[in-house]
């Protein structure tokens, strides 16, 4: 069956019913227009309107950019992907635009900063297939972000990024709350 029928499928296939005083089919075709327009606007609403560019980086590419970070150690990195994408730094900042984790509300304990970074990093895997975000558990500073490997020009950069309010900031930003001096990279 296909998706653009498959909301119309009840009416043609249901056992034949007498219509109730009063209502006719031009009502009911109304109805499932509506509904089929409130869907449209979820559909929308959740998946992503454009296919972003992927680059595959290789592990020494990885590695390479991912040691520019500050205090980096293999034993502070847990690597959980074989094969890693990113995409450009103007294709980042248009997902940025589209992405709505920002406006989610901050909630002590249930949704703070590390619940935004994992939640981050997780739809940017499950919606665009980029898996080259990474979530800093930084306890130096106790705050949780996000790091980023974009590709500009033919360099592989690596960039913070603050999910909360979708600040870009340069690696070798380490202010607070972005310190770096202790921390766990989830990537």
């Amino acid at each position: 069956m296909r998706f653009d029928t498959w909301w119309f499928y009840p009416f043609t296939h249901s056992p034949k019913k007498k219509l109730k005083e009063g209502e006719d089919l031009s009502q009911i075709k109304e109805k499932v227009d509506e509904i089929k327009d409130k869907v449209t606007v979820l559909y929308n609403w959740y998946v992503p309107p454009f296919v972003p560019d992927r680059y595959t980086i290789t592990d020494e590419q990885l590695l390479q950019v991912i040691s520019k970070l500050k205090n980096f150690n293999r034993n502070n990195w847990l690597q959980l992907d074989g094969i890693y994408y990113i995409t450009s730094m103007d294709t980042f900042k248009k997902i940025i635009q589209w992405d709505w984790t920002d406006t989610r509300k901050y909630i002590s304990e249930t949704f703070d900063c590390d619940k935004f970074a994992m939640y981050f990093k997780s739809r940017m895997a499950i919606d665009f297939g980029i898996n080259g975000v990474g979530v800093v558990l930084d306890y130096s500073s106790g705050h949780a972000y996000n790091v980023v490997i974009v590709k500009e020009g033919n360099d592989i950069n690596i960039y913070k990024y603050e999910p909360q309010n979708d600040n870009i900031m340069p690696y070798t930003y380490n202010e607070n709350p972005y310190k770096m001096d202790m921390y766990y990279l989830l990537l």
